[in-house]
């Protein structure tokens, strides 16, 4: 039986002498985020107070403290077995990343994306006031269609990445507000926003096949529901050959059938757990985003996101209420 977990919790060190502080400061971040060492200077008091809001799919996580220094070590990793992103951004303050072969300042205006399954150490200023926004590794990498290593810092300040910061500010101001679903489906838009701007930081200026992958993902983000896509529309549509579009991709290392799935799978997944559709059978909703068998479409769904449309929506026809203060894991 699924059940939809939508959960605020907050913590602090307030009241505690300095080795309890540092005792509980670690405590907390392993279990709200992952496995790792904190550093903290020697007899040091730890201020600090954190605040987690997650449902079964996203954790957005907020903190201020002391100065801490986080290092997640290749033991941590095999420890806890984490596979996600983290979008690391300061509200306030600076914050050091070295992942090893490279190493930057963010601030605000400036994010970090981290992975899970990387070394990585991370040193803030004093009082920062810090986010970390937690995306399940698929949900990228299924929507990039790729694995990707970004070795710098997301622009946050101008553009689309303004985009991006202006709805987690949103998301963050509204917490209170929000829903389960509406949380979720606010976060999901976000994702899909960063996946476009991780993707334009990739592609490099000039590089001719990376522009072919960049429209290509443009076009069939706008057309997916469309049952006839395949590369040869894409294709005509874009004034390319098929063989450009088939090697751009090859390039990214999917093909555009994959690629049109996934946009359909996740086209299908926010009408499913969307208040607009929840009058629309699960058959038209497949229809509707391009599947042509309602079978076809519920072997795939299930294989892409580990529950099938009708669980999924079930979760959504049926939530829990919000509970705040929750212990649970």
């Amino acid at each position: 039986m699924f059940e939809t977990v939508f959960v605020t919790e907050k913590a602090s060190t307030h009241g505690l002498s300095a080795q309890e502080s540092q005792e509980e400061w670690r405590r907390m971040t392993t279990r709200y985020q992952c496995d790792m060492q904190c550093d903290f200077s020697a007899d040091q008091q730890l201020v600090g107070a954190l605040t987690t809001t997650r449902t079964r799919m996203h954790q957005l996580l907020t903190w201020q403290s002391s100065s801490v220094r986080y290092r997640r070590t290749p033991k941590h990793i095999r420890r806890d077995g984490i596979d996600s992103y983290m979008l690391l951004l300061p509200g306030t303050g600076t914050a050091n990343v070295d992942r090893g072969a490279v190493e930057f300042e963010v601030s605000p205006g400036r994010a970090a994306m981290l992975s899970a399954t990387e070394p990585f150490e991370v040193t803030h200023s004093p009082g920062a006031e810090l986010r970390v926004l937690t995306i399940d590794r698929q949900s990228i990498e299924h929507r990039m269609n790729r694995r990707f290593d970004l070795a710098a810092p997301l622009d946050l300040a101008t553009g689309l990445g303004l985009v991006v910061q202006d709805l987690i500010q949103s998301i963050l101001r509204s917490l209170d507000q929000l829903s389960a679903d509406q949380f979720d489906a606010a976060v999901s838009r976000l994702i899909e926003l960063l996946c476009v701007l991780i993707g334009e930081n990739i592609v490099q200026a000039g590089d001719h096949f990376g522009e072919i992958e960049a429209a290509i993902r443009r076009y069939v983000r706008d057309h997916a529901h469309e049952p006839d896509l395949n590369a040869a529309v894409i294709a005509g549509a874009l004034g390319w050959s098929v063989r450009q579009i088939q090697l751009s991709m090859q390039r990214a290392g999917t093909t555009a059938r994959d690629l049109i799935r996934e946009e359909r799978l996740s086209l299908a997944h926010e009408r499913l757990t969307g208040p607009a559709f929840r009058g629309t059978s699960i058959t038209d909703v497949a229809h509707q985003c391009g599947f042509t068998s309602a079978t076809t479409f519920s072997t795939a769904f299930r294989q892409r996101f580990g529950i099938t449309p009708r669980e999924l929506r079930g979760i959504h026809l049926h939530p829990l209420s919000r509970t705040s203060g929750s212990t649970e894991n």
